[in-house]
Formats: structure tokens, sequence, C-alpha cells
């Protein structure tokens, strides 16, 4: 499922009609910074801190509901959105949130089945059920509907890819909302940057929200890491992505900054970012985008003749054999 570079990415004839890169990239762009919301009271402390601080948007992973409260007290999500991960009630949710609020509602089940081996309901219908509920009654510029596609990135760019279309297609998001996709950046920069083009070319029913995060070694002084994790961050935004998640060399509060100021850098100070589609013309770049979506397709078909990924991880089938 590693995906290699076109065998030849050159204009065939003197004029060629490239293919599209799909929908615009989006206008609004943000710096993720994460936290754990075991504590709330010192996660809210620690977020309103991180937004004074460059960050533009925050991810809380949420254990408990009544917790929201405290996790989100001072934060105008209508400005910076909140990412919540979580197994969460959407009615509590929507009440502490507000109707102006945005971000991503993420409870994906489908991660959840693949990583746990349960549903977060007990079943596949009761999660449909749920996510319809979670549609009604959140903020219409929140997500109800996200895929953790990142959590396939052992397969490469296409797994990923695969996985994020093969599940968007199975929750069945309305029409007029938002949905969220997370990508991790793999290890080449010109294929990060065509996977993230790739996945607004494989759904456009939806406006599409890509978090893309960009992590390197958990524990790291060396300066050769946070080099790295800049390319990767900015190969995710010429990609098109709206939420950079940069995860910190190490535990230190210097290197949660340092996260935080990359992206600053990268979306203030470069000046890629004054285009559109800085990348349009690249035939390596437009060619490998078409190949990885193809790819993603075939996939995704696979899967389908076998009963669709949904039946195999509810029968746990490996969907990768």
């Amino acid at each position: 499922m590693i995906s290699r570079i076109p065998a030849l990415a050159m204009p065939e004839k003197e004029w060629v009609s490239l293919p599209d890169f799909g929908p615009m990239a989006p206008i609004d762009r943000h710096l993720t910074a994460d936290f754990d919301g075991s504590d709330p009271a010192q996660a809210n402390a620690l977020a309103l801190n991180a937004l004074m601080d460059g960050a533009s948007s925050i991810l809380f992973w949420v254990h408990r509901d009544q917790d929201l409260i405290a996790l989100c007290e001072d934060i105008d999500a209508s400005i910076a959105p909140l990412h919540l991960v979580g197994n969460l009630d959407c009615e509590h949710a929507a009440q502490v949130l507000g109707e102006s609020a945005q971000g991503l509602f993420n409870a994906d089940p489908i991660e959840d089945r693949a990583r746990s081996g349960t549903w977060f309901t007990g079943e596949w219908s009761s999660e449909l059920v749920r996510i319809r509920r979670a549609e009604a009654c959140l903020p219409m510029a929140m997500a109800a509907v996200v895929t953790n596609a990142c959590c396939a990135s052992d397969q490469g760019a296409v797994g990923q890819l695969a996985w994020g279309l093969a599940s968007l297609e199975a929750m069945q998001p309305s029409s007029g909302r938002p949905v969220g996709m997370l990508l991790n950046a793999t290890k080449d920069y010109f294929e990060t940057i065509a996977m993230t083009q790739a996945a607004r070319l494989l759904w456009t029913a939806n406006p599409l929200w890509i978090v893309g995060r960009a992590a390197g070694p958990k524990s790291s002084n060396d300066a050769a890491d946070l080099i790295d994790l800049g390319l990767s961050a900015q190969a995710l935004a010429l990609g098109g992505c709206r939420d950079l998640w940069i995860n910190p060399l190490n535990d230190s509060s210097q290197a949660a900054g340092w996260a935080r100021h990359q992206g600053l850098v990268l979306y203030y100070e470069t000046g890629l970012f004054e285009q559109d589609f800085p990348m349009r013309g690249s035939y390596l770049i437009e060619e490998w985008t078409m190949t990885l979506a193809d790819s993603a397709r075939a996939q995704v078909a696979e899967w389908n003749r076998r009963g669709g990924l949904v039946h195999l991880l509810d029968q746990n089938l490996d969907p990768w054999i």
C-alpha cells in the first residue's frame, strides 16, 4: 500500500489540459493546539495561553461530558474552532457550545471500532442514528461527521485516503454541513501535498474540513527534527488543509511554542498562500494527486466487493489483506 512517485510527470504534448485541483483551498487557515482534558481547568488554562501565543483552534481530548463547560470556558468557538474528541453526548455539547460554534465533533465510530473492537453504541445501525442526532442538534458550522483517516497512516497515503473515503461514504453525511478528515503527513514532502489535494478531489459532496497532522519523534531536541516538522506542515498547508496540527518535539513549553510559531511563519511570512493554488501547473504534483485518488477509489471498490469497510470491521476481518 506504499505509493510510489509516478514514473513520468511530464507533459505529453506542447499544450495539455491538466486535472483541476478540486474545490478551492479554505479561506481561513488555523493552527491547532491539542490538550488532554482529564484536568479540565488546567487544560482550559493551557488552551487560553496557546490562543494568546499563535494557536487559533483547540483540540480537546474529552473524557467526560460534564467536563465540557470547564474546558470551553472563555473560548469563543465562533472565532477559535473547537475540535472535541471523545464519546460525547451531542445534545449536551450543543448546549455548551452555542449556535455559532465551529469545529469538529470528533466521535468517529469507525476508527473507534478498528481501534477498540467495539462500537460506541454496540452496533453500526445505532451509530448511524447517533450521527443523525448529532447533525440535527449541533451548530451548522460544526462537522458532525468526522473520519480519523490518520488511523490508517501505517498503510501510506493511499491507505489514509481510502479509509477516509470509505468512512464518509458509510456515515452518509447530510448535505450542506462540513465534514472532517484528519490526515497524517507522510515521510515524502510531495506525496503529502498530493495526498491532501487528492482528499479534496475524492469528497466534494460537503465542505471538507481537513486537519493535517505533522508529527515527529515524541521526545527530541534535534534541530533537524524541527525542520522536518516544518516541512511536513508546509506540505499539508500547500495541499489545502484548513487546520495544521503540529505536534511538539517534546513535552516542554518551549517545544509547544516552537510548533505554534512554525505555523505562524508558514502562514504569514512565506507568502506561499497569497494564491489559491500555489502548486498549480506542477506536472509531478498533479499527476501524483490523480494517481493517489485513483488508487484510493480502487481500494474502496475492493472493500465494497468484500461487503464494505464497516462490514469487514464488524466481522473482525482485516481490511488490508
